[in-house]
């Protein structure tokens, strides 16, 4: 089956809730063939890195994982947010803080568990491999509500 979907743009949000463990949305914005090429918008699970293309995607109503969807759908309308890279991800996370003097400590909780999901994706590989990641906050917006969303900026290095 050819592809259809040619993404140029990313953005993956980890899926919490009653999804498996490795799951994540992932937002993305690019070309897509129907009768000519289209640019689309297109929101797709992914289990373990790999895209589960004929899954619909589904994120319980009013819940960070909504909030943070929709927002990376406002993210990437704009054009300086998201990569298509197959060594480097834009990730975002919606956390409530309700003290700012909380955020660094938040921030290292958060680098932690993007670092320990990707190892873990990239190590329930057929041919798992070692990888190195290296994690950057790229920005913080306030949402409503002490609602704050993380984008960072997630370098996967493989080890020989």
């Amino acid at each position: 089956m050819a592809r259809v979907f040619n993404p140029k743009r990313s953005i993956f949000v980890p899926a919490t809730g009653g999804h498996p463990k490795n799951a994540e949305y992932r937002i993305a914005w690019g070309a897509e063939r129907w009768n000519s090429l289209v640019n689309v918008t297109k929101v797709q699970m992914v289990y373990n890195g790999t895209v589960a293309g004929m899954l619909s995607p589904s994120f319980p109503d009013e819940t960070l994982d909504q909030q943070a969807v929709i927002f990376a759908l406002h993210l990437l309308s704009d054009k300086k947010y998201g990569i298509n890279s197959k060594d480097i991800k834009d990730v975002l996370v919606l956390n409530k803080v309700t003290n700012q003097l909380d955020v660094n400590t938040l921030l290292d909780s958060l680098e932690k568990e993007i670092e320990e999901m990707t190892i873990d994706i990239y190590d329930s590989k057929k041919n798992p491999l070692s990888v190195i990641v290296d994690i950057k906050l790229q920005e913080q917006f306030k949402l409503e509500d002490s609602v704050n969303a993380f984008l960072f900026r997630v370098h996967i290095v493989p080890v020989k």
